[in-house]
């Protein structure tokens, strides 16, 4: 899992234990739900906030949806439900416990390449099997882009078939297994003013940083830490090993032909990259990529402060480190603690790249484990994983944990704007914030006075041209459905109408009602990064947006990263990274930074050769000086423990003598 992932105390453990024995419902007669997921990865209740909901799960036990469901399924069967509630440490030891029959859960939260494996070794059981249950949510609001790259990953199961008297190998994809939680990207965060980088600029780190090359460059030494997690560690060792053959077909991808000069599109690029990434490439077996890659981490292993699995997030905040591969989600946490001085005594400003030959996009999903449960049980975990993909639900767990969601609609598309949108903060926030001019070049501090667009940019006060400035568009440019449509379209206005939004209001009366509005100053000035999310929200239920494209563009005052460099001429120019970011890059990067990264999939049964490296890896084998000293005191030893043997047997012999004689 993307999360880091803790294990509970004794107490929280035994818990889980009692409610794992329990196959159905518990002594006091409630509907149990078992679910594991990672620490601190759903909404919790902060007790020292009076305004604090309660956690998502009790929320979820107290909703009118589980009363509803007991009153229609099971009229005076149960008092109510109950969900049991775990946490785990990682997708190896849940698959462990799966395969030994320790755990017994309804719903398990891992990630792509273990819910493939668990999918491909039977030990799951396909969702949406009752038509009454078929996590309506999840269909409505999940991104479809994001869903569908979840939905392909194929697993390969194994099935004897009677009939032909022999194991046959079936192919299903996860969509009829997985519900889809959290995603992201593996990429570098850093902190480019550290100061232990040996006097090297800020431009020269930002710059470095587009590559995971940087991780081997002994200018960073013993500033970088890296993840104690198998898969995600060997990835950037692969990218490293074989980057001559990713940088090959990402110069295919941009010259849109390959070697033989034939058409080479994304979908191309796409199938290349994942056979590399996955080590499944017909350049290479899969023992020579590994050994490839085995032969980076060792010499990484030179370079590297050390491994972790939590405390790189906090390190690097301390300036204990200046560079950490990081999952997205945890970037972004040690972004917003680096810059919140209630939690540091001194600003910390972060970046985080995706490197520019590609990385990991991961996802986190719900599965359901082929452990005994009832048919109530069933039911109740999709109606769980209904709830769970309520839009207003995937606001609390996006604003909690700080990772994005699969869900989209005009809850999350409003969270992100308050988050990231410069012109969010500056219609609500101050009074003189907001600009808006009426024809005859007047302010008007309420948004609604105005009555026409006519000269609008001519009347700007220009003693305000620093500031945002904001036009609402007048009622009768609205149609009933709530978009712009002009009885007259004056040529002025083309710019003003692409750039338009609908944004949502109080009425005198408090009521939220729909206004559109469009902001001259990103149109004439174009200081703003312009970020089109449609690839995420597009085809996602946006009642309030209604869909329109414009409703899904976001301006950031800083979405890449820029740094100083020479160009050809030799001149100091501005150069702007498509690599590098900060907390809206990690959070929504754009689709051609997804584009260039692969999927993880499962190993099968490569995975035992995978470990052996991996465990060889993380030892410390002595260095030379150490074995030196070692064998010259074994060797000591042995000769005082011969001297000692020498001497008694020559004590025995006398002793033997004098009783002779």
């Amino acid at each position: 899992m993307k999360r880091s992932l803790k294990l509970l105390a004794l107490a929280p453990m035994m818990v889980t234990l009692a409610g794992s024995l329990s196959s159905c419902g518990s002594e006091d007669n409630y509907l149990e739900l078992r679910v594991i997921n990672s620490e601190d990865y759903i909404y919790l209740n902060d007790p020292t906030d009076p305004e604090s909901l309660p956690n998502l799960t009790t929320q979820f036990e107290n909703s009118q949806m589980v009363k509803d469901f007991l009153n229609t399924y099971y009229p005076g069967q149960y008092q109510g439900v109950r969900v049991i509630y775990d946490t785990s440490d990682t997708n190896e030891t849940l698959y462990s416990e799966l395969q030994t029959g320790k755990s017994n859960y309804d719903l398990m939260n891992v990630s792509d390449y273990m819910a493939q494996k668990i999918v491909s070794n039977g030990m799951a059981v396909p969702l949406y099997r009752d038509s009454d249950f078929p996590i309506q949510n999840y269909q409505d609001y999940a991104s479809p882009y994001i869903k569908g790259r979840l939905d392909q990953i194929e697993a390969t199961q194994k099935i004897y078939d009677p009939i032909q008297g022999k194991i046959v190998y079936n192919t299903v994809k996860l969509e009829n297994y997985a519900v889809g939680y959290m995603w992201g990207t593996l990429g570098i965060l850093f902190n480019p003013e550290y100061p232990d980088f040996n006097g090297l600029s800020k431009d020269r780190v930002i710059k470095d940083m587009s590559t995971y090359d940087t991780l081997w460059d002994n200018a960073y030494h013993k500033t970088i830490s890296i993840k104690n997690s198998m898969r995600d560690t060997v990835a950037i060792g692969l990218l490293h090993a074989l980057r001559n053959d990713f940088a090959q077909i990402k110069s295919w991808y941009d010259e849109g032909k390959d070697a033989s000069g034939n058409d080479y599109t994304i979908e191309d690029y796409q199938r290349d990259f994942s056979a590399l990434f996955n080590q499944r490439s017909s350049k290479y077996t899969f023992e020579e990529s590994l050994n490839l890659t085995k032969e980076a981490l060792d010499s990484l292993k030179e370079n590297i402060f050390g491994l972790e699995v939590d405390s790189g997030k906090q390190d690097i905040i301390t300036k204990k480190i200046g560079v950490n591969v990081a999952w997205s989600g945890d970037a972004v946490y040690s972004m917003d603690q680096g810059e919140d001085l209630t939690q540091v005594s001194e600003e910390v400003t972060l970046y985080y790249s995706v490197p520019e030959l590609g990385s990991n996009l991961w996802f986190d999903a719900w599965i359901m484990p082929n452990c005994p449960r009832s048919d109530a049980q069933y039911r109740l975990a999709h109606l769980f994983l209904d709830f769970l993909c309520d839009p207003d639900n995937a606001y609390q767990n996006m604003e909690y944990t700080g990772y994005t969601s699969f869900i989209g609609g005009d809850s999350i598309i409003d969270l992100v704007r308050d988050w990231y949108d410069v012109r969010t903060e500056e219609v609500y926030d101050g009074e003189d914030a907001l600009q808006v001019y009426s024809a005859n070049g007047d302010t008007k501090d309420d948004p609604l006075a105005i009555d026409y667009l006519e000269d609008f940019s001519i009347n700007r006060d220009p003693s305000r041209n620093g500031d945002l400035l904001y036009a609402f568009i007048p009622y009768d440019f609205i149609n009933d459905e709530g978009k712009i449509e002009l009885k007259e379209e004056p040529d002025d206005y083309d710019d003003l109408i692409a750039h338009s939004r609908l944004v949502l209001i109080e009425d005198d009366d408090g009521n939220l009602v729909q206004k559109t509005y469009a902001d001259l100053t990103i149109v004439d000035d174009g200081e703003y990064a312009e970020v089109d999310l449609s690839y995420f929200f597009d085809g996602s239920s946006l009642d309030v947006y209604d869909g329109d494209p414009r409703n899904m563009v976001f301006y950031a005052e800083e979405y890449y990263s820029t740094y100083l460099d020479l160009d050809e001429n030799g001149d100091l120019v501005e150069c702007e990274s498509k690599s590098v970011g900060r907390q809206f890059y990690c959070q929504y990067p754009d689709l051609e930074t997804i584009n260039r990264c692969a999927v993880m999939e499962d190993y099968q049964d490569n995975n035992k050769l995978v470990m052996t490296m991996w465990e060889d890896f993380k030892s410390d084998p002595l260095p030379l000086w150490a074995i030196i000293v070692f064998a010259v005191f074994g060797a000591a030893i042995i000769g005082v423990v011969a001297i000692l043997v020498a001497n008694n047997i020559t004590k025995k012999r006398i002793k033997k003598k004098r009783i002779q004689n």
